[in-house]
C-alpha cells in the first residue's frame, strides 16, 4: 500500500504507530537507567531516541521495520554507552 488515498488522520496514526516502535525500545532503556538513578543518561537517550522517531517515523513503511529500527538504535545507544563509560574510566593519557 503507498497511502496515496489515505486521510490525514490516517496517515498521522500511521506515523505515530511507527514512530512509537522506533521509541520504545529506548525508552525501556530509559527507563533502566532511571531505576539505577542515573537520569542524566536517561534524558540523554530519550532525546537521541525521541529526534530519531521523530525523523524516521515518516520515512519506514512498515510497522516490523520500525521495530526492527528501534531495537538497532536502542543497541546503538548501548554500545555508545558502554563505548564512553569506557573512554571515561580509561583516560588515554594518566593524569598528574
Amino acid at each position: 500500500m503507498d497511502g496515496l488515498l489515505l486521510t490525514r488522520r490516517q496517515r498521522l496514526r500511521g506515523f505515530g504507530e511507527r514512530a512509537a516502535l522506533v521509541l520504545g525500545p529506548s525508552a525501556v532503556l530509559a527507563l533502566v537507567e532511571l531505576a539505577f538513578g542515573l537520569w542524566v543518561v536517561a534524558v540523554f537517550v530519550l532525546a537521541i531516541a525521541g529526534l530519531t522517531a521523530v525523523a524516521v517515523g515518516s520515512t519506514l513503511r512498515s510497522r516490523r521495520g520500525a521495530a526492527i529500527f528501534g531495537l538497532v538504535l536502542a543497541g546503538g545507544i548501548v554500545l555508545f554507552l558502554l563505548a564512553s563509560g569506557w573512554l571515561i574510566s580509561h583516560p588515554i593519557q594518566k593524569g598528574d
